[in-house]
């Protein structure tokens, strides 16, 4: 990956990370203190601070991610035909995973800089295809024209919605403290409906995500047939978890202000 695009990593690699003490939360998304560190397997891998990472383990034994291929590979019938059950936005509120759900989305995660890299570039790189009205809400990306997939700009954005994807894979053994984390990066979003942030919006982050998680799924050559169907499954859940969980702080605060 480009150097420009590790410096972009490293900018932002606290950005979204750490406490899940919601109250200082507001603080640390201003922080640009991210560390990076060389893992077991010598490839750089991000650290947050304060992450909670004290889950159960069953094992040693670890799947590697296989990389994220170009959007457009699967799309979102796809992701949603290899799962019937469906969650509303109310009742996805009081999902877990169980323990098995939860080790398989750890399998499937990788902090390893390429892998946080391809993925946010994949999501973004989705929504604004899909929705080019969300471009508005990054000016500084879109201020390079047909080449802002080269710009600096787009790596850092890239990069920081999946460092709340890692931090949601780090807290899946403590979602008592993950839901509020969530509900206040949601209120954090209502400065940016100056700006144009629309709700619906939420919809095209939610599909952003199945398409490009599944797509690297897919692509896992560790995973038999069976266990890419049922990662897919759990990991469309946990998407909507957070999501929901977002829309419902952002939506809270924004009929608070509106009635100031």
């Amino acid at each position: 990956m480009p150097t420009a695009a590790r410096e972009a990593f490293a900018f932002v690699a606290n950005l979204f990370g750490a406490s899940t003490s919601t109250a200082q939360i507001s603080t640390e998304l201003t922080a640009h203190n991210g560390k990076q560190i060389v893992g077991e397997n010598g490839k750089t891998a991000v650290t947050t601070t304060k992450v909670i990472t004290e889950q159960p383990r069953l094992g040693n034994t670890q799947i590697k991610p296989q990389g994220m291929a170009p959007t457009g590979k699967l799309s979102l019938a796809d992701t949603r035909e290899q799962s019937s059950d469906e969650f509303s936005d109310d009742s996805i509120l009081a999902w877990e995973p169980d323990v098995d759900e939860k080790e398989l989305v750890k399998k499937t995660w990788s902090d390893d800089f390429d892998f946080l890299y391809e993925l946010g570039a994949a999501i973004y790189t989705y929504i604004f295809d899909t929705n080019p009205n969300t471009k508005q809400l990054f000016p500084s990306i879109h201020q390079y024209g047909d080449r802002w997939k080269e710009s600096k700009e787009f790596r850092q954005q890239a990069l920081r919605f999946v460092q709340t994807l890692s931090h949601t894979v780090k807290n899946l053994y403590h979602m008592e403290r993950l839901a509020p984390y969530l509900y206040k990066i949601g209120e954090l979003h209502v400065k940016f409906a100056k700006r144009g942030f629309q709700p619906e919006f939420w919809n095209d982050f939610l599909d952003a995500m199945e398409v490009s998680l599944a797509d690297s799924i897919k692509r896992n050559k560790d995973l038999t047939d069976e266990q890419k169907k049922e990662a897919t499954r759990v990991w469309r859940r946990l998407a909507l978890y957070v999501i929901t969980n977002m829309k419902r702080g952002y939506n809270d605060l924004l009929k608070k202000s509106e009635t100031k």
